[in-house]
């Protein structure tokens, strides 16, 4: 058991550890076309928002790609039920089910279950949902991303001790309720979306045992 979940990518907690506490640099601003127009509630020269804008998204699955960790270019399931997420395994024989509200993750294979502290690394940047934080949105252009017409938002996060923490921006695909298909930092590759369904989803897919095994270790995300 150890040795199945050992091979699972811890890696992701460091980077995310280290990029957290790096000066953020300001990432580049698209150009828009000078005909468009921020929609209604936008403005071009502070927030429009402080809601954190993945919220909306409490029912959906997809296929993810990237990460903010290395070893993350391959296409894998996620699923979200409410404050459960669910990221299948490379190989298809185990799973990570990560509970934003406890920020703590189900490491689920077939001889066994650990349970981690922290969610797990792609979950991210879902896993900064949190009622403590607060967030800055801000529209920055639009683009099109495989065929769907998306509206650029800038987010950045402001945690309790640490304000401006970390920055991202979202591609939120307009025929898809503004769903992001693609979101991109300056510290790692971009993370891209498909097969988007938003709606309830399965209660099944998010199951796991009451005898998973405690570790203090961290299997990576969102820092906190």
């Amino acid at each position: 058991m150890c040795r199945l979940i050992a091979a699972l990518p811890l890696a992701g907690c460091l980077v995310l550890s280290a990029w957290a506490q790096a000066p953020q640099e300001p990432l580049p601003t698209p150009q828009a076309p000078a005909a468009e127009v921020a929609p209604a509630g936008h403005t071009a020269s502070g927030p429009a928002s402080s809601q954190f804008p993945l919220d909306r998204f409490k029912e959906f699955s997809a296929i993810i790609k990237g990460g903010p960790a290395p070893g993350n270019d391959d296409e894998v399931h996620i699923y979200r039920s409410g404050s459960m997420m669910r990221m299948e395994g490379r190989d298809g024989k185990n799973y990570m089910i990560t509970d934003l509200a406890k920020q703590e993750t189900y490491a689920v294979a077939k001889n066994g279950c650990l349970n981690y502290k922290g969610p797990y690394v792609r979950a991210y940047p879902f896993s900064y949902s949190s009622p403590d934080r607060k967030f800055e949105v801000v529209p920055v252009g639009k683009e099109t991303i495989d065929g769907h017409a998306c509206q650029i938002e800038e987010v950045t996060v402001n945690l309790p001790k640490n304000p401006g923490a970390a920055k991202f921006r979202l591609w939120e695909a307009e025929d898809l309720q503004g769903f992001p298909v693609k979101i991109e930092t300056r510290a790692h590759l971009p993370i891209y979306y498909k097969n988007v369904v938003l709606g309830p989803q399965d209660p099944t897919l998010f199951i796991f045992t009451d005898e998973c095994q405690e570790t203090e270790k961290t299997i990576g995300g969102a820092p906190s």
